[in-house]
């Protein structure tokens, strides 16, 4: 009995190491594309794109609120644009639109008008910047041996360049894409895109263009972060939730000179501390980071491509890996950060009111009434008020997540890390 015992273990054991094996081996043959060798719909970058995209910084086009933007500086950036890319303005099969003043729609009519179009989207405006936080001046557009600096640089005027680069070089090389598609560059996102992307949204509506797909300014590129010494540009197929809350509570005041067990202040600062302190349960192996692992997968090192090619054993291991990191953890879970915290008038007087502000960014597989009630549990005090509040950026749930066997995913994902 003992044998036969010992002989189904020895079988069990190798048949889990040829899954293994068999698994890593699926996932280890790397696809020639166009990158391997030197495609000629690949443009090579140079001083003049850098110059470029260093001018574009160094207009301010800030976006303070819905209504308060920086009108001059948006005026300033149409006409940097029809400056440098006047073949794109004048193309005989390109329309150009501008939608609410400061915002540009482009139509770049197809051979083919059978072909669904597809929408490729960026954004004009920026954040504020304040000076005395950066090491260089957000709106010199500074370059050295490694970056361009400034504030648009990543969020997102290097996306806007990238997508006029790529229409002037098919342009000016004579070439007409086969396929329709439509350019949308926001002028108000950061504060909500009101006037923006949603009258662009309505006017394409209105004349019944349907998408197979849109590109938005979605993920970055990122070093040594997915695949250790590589850089890998992530196409993005789902985007969070937005869920921004208010916590409040009101209690007895009084004076510093006569304090309670606990006030209003308190009691907040251990209810932020609570969220702070405890994430919302992650989802790994439900989400897309599993097709995200296996398109990168023949990227890794043999070891950890044993790992990731075998999540059916290694899952939990990897979803820790992937805990250990907020870039990577902001991947699984749903995100909680308390951003603003209010109380208090005097030195010398206890506040009978405190409140703070906390930003989720929902996870795909999360609701906002699952959202608020692991808030609720993880609070675990009925003193405390939970709010949802309208902000700039108004309240949104997760989008949809669109398939990786799709043709706007074979496209943007044409490209191997480099």
């Amino acid at each position: 009995m003992q044998f036969r015992t010992s002989h189904l273990l020895s079988f069990g054991l190798a048949s889990v190491v040829v899954v293994i094996f068999l698994r890593t081996l699926r996932l280890s043959t790397v696809e020639k594309s166009d990158a391997d060798h030197g495609h000629p719909s690949l443009m090579s970058v140079g001083e003049e794109h850098f110059q470029r995209l260093s001018r574009a910084i160094q207009i301010r086009t800030i976006s303070w609120s819905i209504t308060d933007y920086n009108s001059s500086a948006l005026d300033h950036f149409q006409t940097f644009l029809r400056q440098e890319y006047a073949a794109v303005f004048t193309c005989p099969f390109i329309t150009v639109e501008v939608v609410s003043n400061y915002s540009f729609l482009f139509t770049v009519s197809g051979s083919d008008s059978s072909l669904q179009p597809y929408l490729l989207m960026s954004h004009i405006d920026v954040v504020p910047a304040v000076s005395k936080e950066w090491t260089v001046d957000p709106f010199a557009g500074d370059i050295d041996d490694t970056y361009i600096w400034g504030r648009g640089a990543i969020d997102v005027k290097n996306t806007l360049l990238a997508i006029m680069e790529a229409v002037n070089g098919m342009v000016t090389s004579n070439r007409r894409p086969k396929r329709t598609f439509y350019v949308a560059f926001g002028h108000d996102e950061e504060v909500g895109g009101v006037q923006g992307a949603a009258v662009t949204a309505s006017l394409l509506q209105q004349r019944g263009v349907h998408f197979d797909f849109i590109l938005d300014e979605g993920m970055v590129v990122v070093e040594d972060t997915v695949i250790p010494g590589r850089l890998a540009a992530l196409v993005g197929v789902a985007e969070k939730g937005l869920l921004t809350i208010r916590l409040s509570i009101n209690m007895t005041g009084g004076h510093s000179s006569a304090p309670r067990a606990e006030s209003s202040l308190s009691a907040m600062a251990r209810a932020v501390a609570k969220l702070s302190q405890t994430p919302h349960p992650h989802h790994f192996g439900h989400g897309v980071e599993v097709d995200m692992l296996e398109q990168l997968a023949p990227y890794f090192p043999i070891a950890r491509r044993v790992f990731i090619s075998n999540l059916w054993l290694f899952g939990p291991l990897v979803a820790w890996l992937f805990s250990q990191k907020p870039e990577t953890a902001a991947g699984i879970r749903t995100t909680t950060s308390v951003t603003i915290f209010n109380s208090g008038i005097k030195a010398n007087v206890i506040p009978g009111y405190a409140e703070a502000i906390v930003n989720h960014r929902v996870n795909p597989r999360d609701s906002f009434d699952e959202v608020l009630e692991r808030d609720r549990d993880i609070i675990d005090d009925d003193r405390i008020k939970i709010d949802l509040i309208p902000t700039v950026l108004p309240n949104h749930p997760p989008s949809p997540i669109s398939s990786s066997k799709s043709f706007g995913f074979s496209v943007s994902a044409k490209y191997p890390p480099c």
